[in-house]
Formats: structure tokens, sequence, C-alpha cells
């Protein structure tokens, strides 16, 4: 059963994380707003099936930030930049920030759309890795390959 938690270390967190599940699964890595990067972008949705059965995979990457440019030594930060809340820093995305900025919005959506959610999602749109990844990689495991 899907519950969010408050973690003392890493704040705000699910039981189920589809992202970290496609990360295991060997499909992208994590970026600066810790949205999951794969060889076609992070903006995407992701879902999952669990079955008690063998099936092979795409070979994971050790690096969990090898498709973020910013972790790879370049100047990108744009996700940061589309933060209206201010979020996302070199230090990583504070969870805190986002969900404050995220429940301020949700009296306005459920005013225009008659629903109680909202979800920002700007850090995931409108940034150089939202349609691929731009990291080039090469050598022994630092590519997505199918075992």
């Amino acid at each position: 059963m899907f519950r969010i938690l408050v973690d003392d270390k890493i704040g705000y967190a699910s039981t189920w994380s589809q992202r970290h599940i496609a990360f295991a699964a060997g499909l992208g890595t994590f970026g600066l707003c810790y949205g999951l990067i794969t060889q076609v972008g992070k903006a995407h949705r992701l879902g999952s099936v669990v079955v008690n059965r063998h099936l092979s995979s795409l070979r994971r990457i050790s690096d969990i930030h090898a498709d973020c440019l910013f972790f790879q030594g370049k100047r990108c930060k744009e996700c940061a930049k589309r933060c209206p809340a201010g979020a996302i820093t070199e230090r990583g995305h504070d969870k805190d920030m986002c969900k404050k900025y995220s429940d301020s919005k949700r009296p306005i959506i459920n005013e225009l759309y008659g629903i109680d959610i909202y979800g920002c999602g700007l850090c995931q749109t409108g940034v150089p890795c939202e349609i691929r990844s731009l990291v080039k990689r090469s050598g022994k495991g630092n590519k997505h390959n199918s075992q």
C-alpha cells in the first residue's frame, strides 16, 4: 500500500518509488532535481509491475548521476532555474520547499479543475535533458547494455 513517509535523513519519501524501480532495472539515472533521466529524457511517467519471475534487464550504471550534466561537471542547473519554489540548488532537491509550494497551489487547482492534487513538474520540462540524456558515456559498465 502506498504511503508517504517523512524520514529524518531524506525528508519526504514513499513506500513505492517508480523511478527507483526504473533505476534498479537499468533504465536511467538521477538528476539534480532527483528526476530520473533516461535515454529518452526525464519528462515521462513511469509504472511498474512486480512479478515473481527472473527477467533480463538492462545493466544498471554504478554512477547514480551518470546522465545529469551538472553532476558530470557541466554548468547546467536548468532544472533549478525552472523551479518556482527555489527548491533545487547545488545541494539537490529540498523536498520540504517543493511540498510547501505544491500545497500552496492546491486550492487554486481545486477551484479551477475540481481536483485536490497538484504536482508541479516544471523541473522536468524545458530543460536540456527533457527528451534525451545529453551525457556521452564510454567504457565498460557505463552504457545501458542488454545482458
